[in-house]
């Protein structure tokens, strides 16, 4: 009866890693396809000297950024999942660590940076919306490097605590992640990690929930105004402006979405202490969603395209 049981919970395990392996596969497949096509589109557009749109700028760093979360989250998890273990060193544990959280904030901060920008855009044509319309395409590069400068630089100490899993020496002292591990801080070094990691998290997605509103706001009120108008035609009410916001208005409610769902499990995991094994692998899944969504969202509404 015990061998049964072995076998039937082995057989079990085996089934979950499957289906898990196949869910993280097909997901990093198509997020790494529909980022690539995205870059390809915007690069080549760029290289025959069409004209650029403001927000491609925009799109191209949250393709790289999503390409990136994807590349060095995604893979090792499936690698994880489907039973290689040791093939990252100490060096190798430090490097994905570093470049996963950095493109991960890379993602957060160039969404909020592309709905705050469709926000300006989209204001009304008074005085002071003009001159702040004309100081965000002036600086819209600058954004765009600052977005890449401040998580490069916030992620400098993600390195410093991890290590690969060869490397334990003291299981009780150390936390298991898979391919590589971290060492257990103490509570004062717990606390600067939460607020270090999730402060920038808070600033960006208040901002970014913060200019969604404003733009559902303006769309709703320029329906209420042109519904009165019979002789509106459809060219004028589906303009490529009020698509571009729509667009934008629903990758914001996807990021939040996936991010507050993602966090709700986590701090479940961690304050309850549950080990079950589809709730340690989904919030990581569920991390790779917004990569591979957005790239569909955009080639399906061509907010791109004048």
């Amino acid at each position: 009866s015990s061998l049964n049981n072995f076998l039937h919970d082995h057989m079990r395990m085996t089934l979950s890693d499957l289906i898990l392996g196949l869910m993280f596969l097909v997901q990093t497949g198509i997020g790494v396809l529909g980022n690539t096509f995205l870059l390809v589109t915007y690069t080549s557009t760029a290289c025959t000297c069409q004209a650029l749109r403001p927000t491609h700028l925009i799109l191209t760093n949250l393709a790289v950024a999503n390409l990136l979360v994807l590349l060095f989250k995604g893979i090792p998890q499936i690698i994880f999942i489907w039973g290689v273990r040791n093939i990252l060193e100490h060096t190798g544990c430090k490097l994905v660590n570093y470049i996963h959280r950095t493109a991960r904030g890379l993602s957060l901060c160039t969404t909020c940076h592309l709905c705050s920008f469709q926000a300006i855009t989209i204001s009304p044509k008074t005085m002071g919306w003009m001159k702040l319309k004309g100081k965000a395409l002036k600086n819209n590069r600058f954004f765009c490097f600052l977005c890449w400068i401040s998580n490069l630089l916030m992620n400098v100490f993600v390195p410093r605590t991890a290590q690969a899993l060869q490397d334990i020496h003291n299981a009780t002292k150390t936390r298991n992640y898979g391919l590589c591990s971290s060492q257990n801080p103490d509570t004062s070094s717990i606390v600067t990690y939460t607020i270090l990691m999730t402060f920038p998290d808070f600033v960006f997605m208040g901002l970014m929930a913060g200019a969604s509103v404003y733009m559902v706001l303006l769309l709703h009120r320029h329906h209420q105004r042109v519904k009165h108008i019979h002789t509106l035609s459809i060219s004028h009410r589906f303009s490529p402006e009020a698509k571009a916001t729509q667009t934008i208005l629903l990758l914001a409610t996807n990021f939040i979405m996936f991010y507050f769902i993602n966090s709700i499990l986590r701090i479940y995991h961690i304050a309850f202490f549950k080990s079950h094994f589809w709730l340690q692998h989904t919030p990581t899944f569920l991390a790779g969603c917004y990569p591979t969504f957005s790239p569909l969202i955009l080639m399906v509404h061509e907010p791109q395209k004048p």
